[in-house]
Order: structure tokens, then sequence, then C-alpha cells
């Protein structure tokens, strides 16, 4: 008997490892491929991938190129390029996702050189789900084809091709000669190939963990990748997303319908929004809430609200999230009866919330609360018979019939005097029995551990996903494991995840976006003698691996076939005995599909473009040989640099600065300076006579100091003015650069432009200088530059050269950033260059701007501006 009983604890054990090995071998198996940065970051760290670049792809047959795409769902922008084939006849061959909006919707196209092919099509599902898309690409020489295939359907457009073809493909973003491109759809890659006639060259299967390389596993031709976000790492590497401190306590609630982390603080409610990266505060309509560390809350999908709820589900209080109104107000205070760390479950079958566990006041519980949601009626269910452990710092999982809860802290006797411990049995409550049954205890050869709130169930594939940590430390780190919910194993999977916990003022949770396949962590710490909560937030894409997952052996290792042999017979002989007790199990639903990457802390959008200059400022006028120049900077904030390149703006307190400036402008603008009675009135006006006098010497004395320090520039009144003396060979100023440039009654041409916009691309004129004899300067340089740059955007072609409008456009803003012929120009020149996504988000923008500056909608649509 206690042979068989020995046999079957083998099998049980055996079985739930193997789900396990299941489970990890189908992770591997899916869990590669390049994510791209899109239209979430700025245009500088948007994902590309560039193969052939250096070495160009040739081939003398016919040619396919295939690749499979998985585009993330829920997201707010799919425009941009999947690939750009640039042939050696300077032709490209672009594959894009447009927004096309006239029936029947077509959302892909084939464009060559700059006319539309006749092959645009649509694949269903993009947009709402993130299956892979296999696209094939394929050259016929013979035939002048160019033939598309996509998930079954297959397009032709007719392509003259000679009898030697060379290829540069530009996957997302590329900075390629005049073939540039930032707009990059929401998409992960896999899978790259090359075939010629039929015979695989090149394949680059994109399953790097790191790096800028994307190899090529058939030949020597490497990819080239900027702004990578590797698959592999993504999913064995927390990122952190948000971090922000509130008033008060604060409490978690996750709507997985919306992607969204609710934390209801004392007076607002905070969005944060998984796809989007994005917190959103809004203030309770109804006035603050009495919130303390030790409620939690639950949004309930029926109603779409928010429930506040002590362990005792006596004083509770319900958000409604659309009217941001609850339905009372908590008193300021709590009972006895209120306990931390406690677990709650929501039950769809009866319509009842539960909740278990929990500590306070030096005692750890196991009492069950109902709340029935129909009638709002309580409920103290008796566990006298459930044999579960008090304890605290459990995590539970909701399951088709009831929840799982796992761990946790406590003693039989409920009272923290005598001897707790750390738990590690794996509970399973039955709400239809409203039961407990214990399933097993897991063995301990670590650091002993508690868990986080949660657990994320996968019943049919009898997994679970838990967070751990150790309890005894401070400065201590949350760490994912992945067990099963029928034998005692587990494995860690994910790095680690630093966590400050202090007992019943910390918290953590885990939330699984099954939309995303993404887990989100939020860790709280609540600081009594300030009363504020700081949250943590971070993210990993599922199915997450080990840290230090088993490298792939050589090709040619006899070891590899050896292991590969082995794991053969075993999933052979554990087939046999699955068909000989006829069991069987289906496959993981957290692992059959790809992953959502992790949106990047969005940074704020900018009206202007970020513009490098064609030359460094300091090169504008050329220096001596040996000798650098002084630099004086007025275009964006006042900086000075002296010829070795020190800054010496912090030289100039407020009132020497205004000075120097002062005498600067009226020396340069003026060519004579300014009187001892022009700067009483500008900078003294307040003053006597004699005491302005008094001023002026003594800060003019200092000035002369600085001056000296610097070198080559000295202030003087040899002609009755005070006056700025420079060597112009040895001191370059901006500013008087930018007044050369407008004196030059030359032509108005790209390279006079040029030379402005190496000027201003600082920022508009002493961007941080307030005075009120500066106004007229302001005025009259915003003034100049618009109509110059007006007058020269007039002149010019837009299909000439759409490029450098866009720049000029970017120019103006500094100076107007509501100038409707600014935005109009950039507008006109993004759809010609067929970026109608950054066309209508710059006509927004500027929509908004104009709304808050004016107080009124801007009249005019996005149609009318194009047209």
């Amino acid at each position: 008997m206690n042979k068989v009983c020995t046999q079957i604890k083998f099998h049980k054990f055996i079985t739930g490892l193997f789900i396990l090995l299941i489970a990890c071998c189908r992770v591997l198996g899916q869990t590669y491929g390049l994510d791209f940065r899109s239209h979430e970051v700025v245009q500088d760290k948007r994902t590309g991938l560039a193969l052939g670049q250096e070495h160009a792809l040739c081939f003398t047959g016919n040619v396919e190129l295939s690749f499979e795409v998985s585009f993330l769902p829920n997201q707010k922008n799919y425009f941009g390029y999947l690939v750009r084939v640039i042939a050696n006849d300077g032709r490209n061959i672009d594959l894009i996702y447009d927004y096309d909006k006239s029936p029947p919707v077509r959302h892909f196209r084939i464009v060559i050189g700059d006319t539309f092919s006749r092959i645009v099509f649509d694949l269903p599902g993009i947009g709402t789900q993130d299956q892979w898309h296999t696209f094939r690409l394929q050259f016929n020489k013979e035939k002048g084809v160019l033939r598309l295939l996509a998930d079954g359907q297959t397009f032709e457009q007719p392509l003259a091709l000679s009898d030697k073809n060379c290829y540069q493909l530009f996957f997302g973003a590329n900075d390629y000669q005049n073939f540039k491109n930032s707009d990059v759809p929401p998409m992960m890659l896999r899978n790259v190939r090359i075939r010629e006639n039929d015979h695989l060259k090149h394949y680059w299967p994109l399953n790097e963990a790191d790096g800028e390389v994307a190899a090529d596993s058939l030949g020597s031709n490497n990819g080239v990748v900027n702004n990578a976000l590797w698959v592999k790492k993504m999913r064995t590497n927390w990122q952190a997303l948000q971090s922000f401190t509130i008033n008060g306590a604060a409490s978690l609630a996750f709507n997985p319908a919306e992607e969204t982390v609710y934390i209801i603080g004392r007076d607002s409610l905070f969005r944060y929004s998984i796809p989007l990266n994005k917190m959103r505060a809004d203030a309770y309509s109804t006035g603050p809430q009495s919130i303390s560390i030790k409620y939690q809350s639950y949004y309930n999908a029926v109603d779409k609200k928010i429930y506040l709820i002590p362990v005792t589900l006596q004083d509770m209080a319900v958000l409604d999230p659309a009217t941001l109104a609850w339905d009372k107000q908590l008193p300021s205070f709590t009972d006895g009866m209120n306990y931390c760390h406690f677990n709650k479950y929501y039950s769809p079958g009866d319509s009842a919330l539960y909740t278990f566990n929990g500590y306070g006041f030096f005692l750890y519980k196991t009492n069950i609360y109902r709340y029935h949601m129909p009638t709002g009626t309580v409920q103290l269910i008796d566990s006298s018979k459930t044999k579960m452990t008090p304890r605290y710092l459990a995590a539970l999982g909701p399951a088709a019939h009831g929840a799982y809860i796992m761990g946790g802290y406590g003693n039989p006797s409920g009272r923290q005097v005598l001897n707790p411990k750390n738990l590690y049995d794996l509970n399973y409550f039955d709400v239809r029995t409203r039961t407990f049954k214990k399933i097993y205890d897991l063995k301990i050869d670590t650091e002993e551990f508690v868990f986080a709130n949660s657990l994320v169930i996968n019943e049919a594939a009898h997994t679970y996903y838990g967070l751990i940590f150790p309890k005894h430390k401070f400065d201590s780190e949350l760490q994912l494991i992945q067990g099963s919910l029928t034998q005692p194993v587990f494995q860690a999977v994910g790095d680690k995840i630093p966590y400050k916990f202090h007992d019943i003022r910390s918290y953590a949770d885990v939330f699984y976006d099954s939309i995303a396949k993404r887990f989100i962590v939020p860790a709280l710490l609540y600081d009594e003698e300030t009363s504020r909560t700081t949250i943590s937030m971070y993210s990993l894409y599922g199915p997450p691996l080990p840290v230090q997952a088993p490298e792939a052996a050589p090709r040619n290792s006899y070891t590899g076939l050896i292991a590969l042999g082995a794991g053969a017979v075993l999933l052979l002989l554990f087939a046999a005995w699955q068909l000989y007790r006829r069991f069987r199990r289906k496959q993981p639903a957290v692992t059959t599909a790809p992953v959502i990457p992790t949106p990047i802390p969005q940074e704020p959008v900018l009206p202007v473009t970020a513009l490098q200059p064609q030359f460094d400022v300091a090169s504008a006028a050329p220096a001596v040989p040996g000798q650098e120049k002084v630099l004086i900077h007025l275009f964006g904030d006042f900086q000075v640099r002296d010829s070795n390149g020190e800054e010496l703006t912090k030289l100039f307190t407020p009132l020497i600065r205004e000075l120097f400036l002062v005498i600067l402008l009226y020396s340069i603008r003026w060519e004579r300076g300014i009187s001892s009675e022009k700067l009483k009135e500008l900078l003294w006006s307040d003053k006597t006579a004699a005491s302005a006098r008094n001023n002026r010497s003594v800060n003019i004395a200092k000035l002369k100091n600085i001056l000296e320090r610097i070198g080559f520039i000295r202030i003087s009144k040899d002609t009755g003015y005070w006056k700025i003396d420079l060597d112009e060979d040895k001191v370059y100023i901006d500013y008087s650069r930018y007044l050369g440039i407008m004196r030059d009654k030359g032509q108005l041409n790209k390279h006079r432009m040029s030379g402005l916009a190496d000027i201003i691309q600082r920022g508009s004129f002493l961007t941080n200088d307030e005075h009120e004899w500066l106004d007229a300067f302001k005025s009259e340089i915003s003034n100049e530059i618009i109509d110059t740059y007006m007058h020269f955007a007039s002149s010019v072609d837009l299909r000439e050269d759409p490029d450098f409008l866009i720049k000029v456009a970017n120019y103006i803003y500094y100076f107007d950033p509501v100038n409707e012929d600014t935005m109009s120009i950039k507008c006109k020149s993004l759809a010609y260059l067929g970026k109608h996504s950054l066309a209508r988000d710059t006509f927004e923008h500027f929509g908004k701007e104009y709304k808050r500056l004016y107080g009124e909608d801007f009249e005019k649509n996005f149609q009318e501006i194009l047209e």
C-alpha cells in the first residue's frame, strides 16, 4: 500500500513538473522578436531595423522577402511604414499602414516611388487582436511582377526588374539618405527571411535579448537596430512605469476591460492607462473621502463601480468613476474589526463579495465575510470547520467556482505572541459549499517569503503566478513566481522589483492585463508622519521568462543532440502515460499569444520638432588659428563662455546681467551705445539722480571685472555713451550675426534661411529674461523672423522641398505658436510627404494652443487647411 501511495505521489510530482516544463517550452518557443517604439515616443527614440545598409543584398534570380508582424491592440495610432525596400535603381517599394476610412476600408498599401500601386487591402482584427500575420513580397524577374501574399490573400502589381537586383531593407524608422522616415506602427517583428529561387539565403529570426545587432543566422549580413526593444528582455526585466506621491492613504482596483489601474486617494481618483502609460487624476465631485490603510478596493464590472471596503464589509463606500461621486462619506475613524492585508474575492455565481484573513491589533484572523450585492446584506460565514490557519500576507486568485489562497504568515491560535511562522499551503475555497480544501504545502529550500495580495490563475493550464518577498526586511524585493495548482513546484520568472516593506504601511499587488499580455505591479508605501502615500508601478510582459534561461547549445553540439533526444524520449513517455491515464490537459491560455511591448513613459509632445543645426554656432565666424572664440548667446537661454570654453553665465547677478544686456543691445542694434540718462530711466527710475549715479558706478565696476575675466570684450564711454567694445575676430554674439543676415539685401534663399535657423534653433530671443525695455527688441525680432520665413515659404513650391518647409514652420513656432499660416504650411507639407497622422497631430495641437490663448475654438477644420 505504501509503495502504491509513493508511486501515485511520484506520478503527481512528475505531472506537475511536466506542466511547468511544457509551459516553459511554450514560452521559449514564442518569446522572441523585435518590438518597435512607435508614436508614443518622440521621433529620435522610435525603433528601426536596417538590413543590407552596409552591404546591399544582391540577387540574380527571383526573390521573396517574408516576415511576421504582430500589431499591438488598443493603440491610438497605427500609421507608418512596415518596411521600405530600396532598390539599386533608387526606387522605393513601401508597405505601409494608412488611414483609409472610405468603404471598403483598406489600411495596407504598397507604394512604389511616389505613387500608390494597385495593391491595397485590409487584415481583420488589426487593432483588436495581437496574433502574428505573415507577409510575403515576391519579386518575379521573368514575369516582371511584384506579388504580395498576406494571410491567404494574394495581390499583384507589374514591376520591371533588371538581371541583377540589389536591395536595402528598412523596417520601421530609418535615417537613410532621402528615404528618411519616422512613422512607425506599434508592432512586433520576427522571422525575416529572404529566398532566391525558393532557396533560403538569409534569415534574421530577431531572437536577440540585447544589443543593436540583428544576426543573420544563415549568411553574414547582420542587421542594425536603433532603439531596440527585444521581446526576450521585455519578458525578463521589469520596467519602471510611474512613481508618484499622493495625499493620505491609497487603495487599488483594476478594470481589465479598459486596461486601467485605479488608485483611490483621499481627494482624487487616479486612473493609470496601461496601453498609453498615462496617469490621469480627477477630484471627487462629492468632496474628499476618509480612507485609511485598512481599506481595500474592488472594481465591479457588472455595475462599473468601485467598492471601498474594510474586511468586515460593514462601513463601505461606492464610487461611480463616471460621475466621481461617492454614495456616502466614511467615518474618520475605524473600529477594532478592521484588519490589514486581508484578501477579497468576487463570486459571479452568487453576485457576492467575500473577504478572508487579515491582521490587526496583534491578531491574525481567519473570518470569512460575505456581501451580497443585489440586497446589500453582510453575512459572517461560520469558518470553524474550515481548518484554515489565521494569517495575513497571503495571496488570492479567483477561479471558476471559488478561489485559491496561497501562503501567508500566522499561526493556529491567531495570536502574534505565540510563535507565528511563514505558511506555504495552497487552499481552495469552494464558493458553492463555502468550505476550504487543502491542496499541498510548498517545500521551501530558499529564504522564507510571504505573498503580495493577488494570484493570477490559469485553471486550464493548472498554473498560477504570484509575487513573493521576504517580510523581515525593509529594503525588500518582489519576485514573480510561476507555480502549479496541483503539485508543490514553482520557479522564479523575471528579475526582482525593489520594495519598501513596512508591514501594514506597505501593500503590493499584481494584475494581469490579458489584452496586452502584461503583468502590472503597483507597490504602495504609506508615510504616517506626512500622511502621504508613494505609489510605484512596474510592468513585465508575459509569458515571463527566467532571468538565467539556459543558452542554446552550438549547432553541431553532440551534447545538445543528446539533450534533445533525451527530452524527446521523456516527452513520449509522458504522453504515453497521459494517454494511458486518459487525462488531457489544455495548453496554457496565458502563453498562447504574443505580448504588447512596454510603453515608454511618454515624453511630452512638443509643439516644435527639435532641429539639428547644420553647423555649430561657434563656427559661424572663423576662429583665429589656435584661438577659440568667446561665445555670447542671446537666443534661447542667456549664456556666456570664455575662449577656453568655460561657462561664466553664473557670474552675472540679475542686476549685472540686465545692465550688461541693455548696454550690449543698444551697442549692437544702434551702434552707439546708451546714455547715462537712458540707463537711469530703464534701470533706476525710482531713485534720485545721486543714488542712481552711485548704483551705476558700483555696478559698472563689477561688470568691468567680469568682462576682464571673459577677455576680448570691454565697456567704454569714449563717445559719451556707455558702449560694449569687442574684438570681432575673437568674440561671437549670435544677435550680431542675426542682424547681419537680416540686413543682407540679397535674395532670400535656403542657405540664408539655414544660417538663420542655426541661430534661432536655441529658442526665442532671451527666453528667460523679462524686462519692459526688452519687449521692443523681442517684438522686433519676432516680427522680422516670422515675416522673413513666411516670405521665403511663399516663394517655394511645396513639391520642391516639403522637408525644409516643415523646418521653416518649426522655426516660426518658437516665436508664434498660433500662427495659422505656419500651421497650414506644416500640415500641407506633412500631408504631401504621406505623413497624414503627423499632419493631423499638428493641426490638433494648434487647435488646443489656439483655444488656450484665445478662449475659443479654431473655426476651420483639418480638411479646409489642407485645401
